[in-house]
């Protein structure tokens, strides 16, 4: 058994002992380990790195000029977004207070937490990269709703993919040329252009924009509609679409199910289940969170806290937290208080 294995046993059996007093359940044990290790891989993440994915450098005491030398080629490198310490204030209230994000590769995280204490700031900031994010990591914030202009809906959302509007500008422009003209040169250009937006799935990118939009309740009819003749909700709808089609490394989601109705929810519920990248999300729908979340990160305290699972696996771990720290604070004051 090795020295992790062992402390996680010691700290079950302390917590058996801590607790009601009685012995755990195995089921019960094994779902207490895998919250344990989960705990310790996420410490792991801020000393080192974590899971084999970043290895940010932290803590040290070193010069300036060095610390942004290795936190540069390491951030280079990187692939999860580790923050340590940070602390937010917003007109002199502090938010967070030394607090540590730690954004896992491919995870679905929901961030909970009571109303003005921050969670949609810690979004904007790491929208801003007010933090040190690695540069690999594209960011994507929906949060305002597109501009109301002549613009076709599905316009706006395909317009959103710059590269593939770019390269298609390029091709057509291209392809007048060659009619014009047998020049070798410009033939092999087209080529490398159409071999590009073969690449990137250029054929299948109006249709892919047209079912998220009308898994967002957008009929065929609407999604040719100018986004000046929709309301701020529908307009809203549009945004969310466009972040879907984009998929950004991490796409942040602000109350994502607030404009829809139900049948938009659940295609969004089920879309979501299947997001291949990394995703944060803040909501107060707990059935959402339930269907899409692997992971809750608890603002508590000017503090962030992870469980790994849904919503209702954090509920319970919350509430078990809790009456141990009543239970341990009544039997602190009865040994405070003596015989």
């Amino acid at each position: 058994m090795s020295d992790n294995e062992k402390e996680i046993s010691n700290e079950i059996s302390n917590l058996e002992i801590e607790g009601t007093g009685k012995k755990l359940t195995h089921k019960e044990k094994k779902k207490l380990k895998k919250q344990l290790e989960y705990e310790r891989t996420m410490e792991m993440m801020t000393k080192a790195g974590g899971q084999g994915h970043s290895e940010l450098e932290s803590n040290f005491t070193v010069s300036q000029s060095q610390t942004q030398t290795r936190g540069q080629h390491t951030l280079d490198n990187a692939v999860d977004i580790k923050v340590e310490n940070f602390s937010i204030a917003a007109k002199g209230k502090e938010l967070f207070t030394n607090a540590s994000l730690l954004i896992a590769q491919g995870r679905r995280y929901g961030l909970v937490g009571p109303n003005g204490h921050g969670k949609t700031t810690l979004l904007r900031h790491i929208e801003k990269r007010a933090f040190n994010i690695p540069p690999s990591i594209d960011i994507l914030y929906c949060e305002q709703e597109v501009v109301a202009d002549d613009t076709p809906a599905v316009e706006v959302v395909l317009k959103a993919d710059v590269k593939c509007v770019a390269l298609q500008e390029k091709c057509k422009k291209l392809e007048e040329e060659s009619e014009k003209s047998t020049n070798d040169e410009i033939q092999a250009q087209l080529q490398e252009v159409y071999e590009e937006l073969k690449a990137i799935g250029a054929d299948s990118a109006e249709p892919r924009a047209r079912r998220i939009l009308a898994g967002l309740g957008f009929s065929r009819s609407m999604q040719n509609r100018a986004t000046k003749n929709f309301s701020g909700g529908w307009r809203m709808r549009v945004s969310l679409a466009r972040a879907l089609f984009l998929e950004p490394t991490l796409l942040l989601l602000d109350e994502p199910t607030n404009h829809l109705d139900l049948n938009a929810v659940i295609w969004l519920d089920n879309y979501l289940q299947t997001w291949k990248k990394t995703l944060l999300i803040v909501s107060h729908d707990q059935s959402f969170l339930d269907n899409v979340c692997t992971d809750i990160i608890h603002l508590d305290q000017q503090k962030l806290f992870y469980y790994k699972g849904n919503y209702s696996m954090f509920k319970k771990m919350f509430e078990q937290k809790r009456k141990e720290m009543i239970k341990a604070y009544e039997k602190q004051e009865k040994k405070d208080q003596g015989p």
